[in-house]
């Protein structure tokens, strides 16, 4: 693997064809992160600054350049058998939506997509702060995505706020370069689970041979499924809204503070107003949710091949001698390489027996 070091949008400065190590941490529904150990020499010490991207060869097309990561701390030491050694680290473009906060109140009602494309337009593409301005920043295609959502938002770190809502709605996205661009996209991924036309089933277990490792965990002390949530007002005059159908022994309820859902001097409707409460309390609720998921080490070359058979944020089944059988989707992807080898470790998310 060779890695590509661009000078922003600027085209490619240099290569990296040799490292000691290097760690490409991919993410489905929050931020893509690296790090990236080299030869102390005084050609990549010149080469690799801060601020400079980082692409792999296989991210590469003639116009596109996915899984890019973005130079944000560098280190340099001596040690008497390995010499001079370089490490680099830093996170992926889609912490450029980080450095953006929601500037100015704003009410989303509809689609969820509809809402996010908004919020990227009016606080990173067209501001009414021209200093807010990204440049080269733009939208991919419209998804279609039939989610919808109603929300208040004020203050909101962008890819925190996306990362949330992502995982409500089951939508990931990111930023990658094509033509000189920064483009914003959403995805959803695919159900591999099942025969489509001319592919076949995405199945990971050690009867395959593709999996070499998984660790299964399931956690659910501080699990919370149903809440009450209490808006504006107080006393018996305050609004409230309430979320969860669980029922008897399997609803565990919760209370959560909403006054800072404004309606606005009663300009927003009691309707749309309970609608957003409720909103609001889903978003707070996804911190309570309990946890089943696993890690596993696939096998490289093994049935499937990362990239063309499946994707991250695609759902796949995960089958072992243990009496575990379920469909998940793959919300992460490590790729590392060192001096014993390569691994790709995926994490699989929330389990659907």
């Amino acid at each position: 693997m060779d890695i590509y070091v661009l000078d922003g949008l600027n085209g490619i400065a240099d290569i990296v064809d040799t490292f000691q190590s290097v760690i490409w941490n991919l993410q489905f529904f929050s931020l893509n992160d690296f790090e990236l150990t080299v030869p102390g020499t005084k050609k990549y010490v010149e080469t690799l600054q801060v601020g400079r991207l980082l692409v792999r060869d296989e991210d590469m097309s003639d116009d596109e350049y996915h899984n890019v990561m973005r130079i944000e701390s560098k280190s340099l030491s001596f040690d008497a058998e390995k010499g001079w050694v370089l490490t680099v680290s830093g996170g992926g473009l889609k912490k450029i939506l980080g450095q953006r906060i929601i500037w100015k109140q704003t009410n989303l009602s509809g689609l969820v997509e509809t809402g996010i494309r908004h919020i990227i337009t009016e606080n990173i593409i067209s501001p009414d702060n021209p200093a807010r301005t990204i440049e080269n920043f733009t939208l991919d295609t419209v998804q279609g995505f039939t989610d919808e959502f109603d929300a208040q938002l004020l203050g909101e770190n962008i890819a925190e706020w996306l990362e949330g809502i992502g995982q409500t709605c089951g939508i990931g996205w990111d930023v990658y370069i094509k033509n000189g661009q920064y483009v914003f996209c959403l995805k959803k991924g695919t159900d591999r689970t099942y025969d489509q036309a001319n592919t076949i089933p995405v199945v990971f277990s050690p009867e395959y041979d593709n999996l070499s490792s998984a660790v299964y965990t399931y956690q659910k002390a501080d699990y919370k499924n149903a809440a009450l949530i209490g808006g504006e007002g107080e006393g018996t005059a305050q609004r409230t809204a309430a979320i969860g159908d669980a029922e008897g022994l399997e609803r565990f309820e919760t209370y959560i503070d909403g006054g800072n859902v404004s309606s606005n001097g009663e300009i927003i409707t009691v309707a749309q107003y309970t609608a957003m409460l409720e909103d609001y309390g889903r978003e707070q609720l996804a911190d309570t949710v309990l946890t089943e998921k696993t890690e596993g080490t696939i096998i490289p070359n093994g049935m499937y091949t990362l990239g063309k058979d499946y994707f991250l944020g695609d759902v796949v089944r995960i089958i072992n001698d243990r009496g575990i059988s379920a469909t998940s989707r793959i919300i992460e992807i490590i790729y590392s390489e060192d001096e014993n080898g390569s691994n790709l470790t995926p994490t699989f998310g929330d389990w659907e027996e």
